[in-house]
């Protein structure tokens, strides 16, 4: 009997070693971050990394925007081309560009 209870418990633990194994090794190859996602993070990665980039260059550009509108006094172009296109005052004469600036990459 005590043998039969230690070779029971001797398979017991084998299988569940060889259980543990084998669900770390599947999860290793083809879990959410195994080898075979590799490709697809690094993919993601380099996506987020460019979209990072170009979000730091557009907080640049609204940087030196905010400068010029906080330097002791109001740039002057800054003020007309701001009043300009929120009250939609334009001279006759006056070539409107119109630039979309969720479009642009900086």
């Amino acid at each position: 009997m005590f043998v039969m209870r230690k070779t029971l418990a001797f398979a017991g633990s084998f299988f569940l070693l060889g259980t543990m194994i084998v669900f770390f090794g599947v999860h290793t190859v083809a879990g959410e971050r195994g080898m075979l996602a590799r490709p697809q993070l690094e993919r993601k990665i380099m996506l987020a990394e460019e979209q990072l980039a170009l979000l730091e260059k557009h907080q640049t550009f609204l940087t030196h925007r905010i400068g010029l509108m906080h330097k002791g006094g109001v740039d002057a172009d800054i003020l007309a081309e701001t009043a300009r296109a929120e009250l939609g005052l334009y001279a006759p004469n006056d070539v409107i560009v119109s630039i979309d600036l969720s479009d642009l990459k900086f």
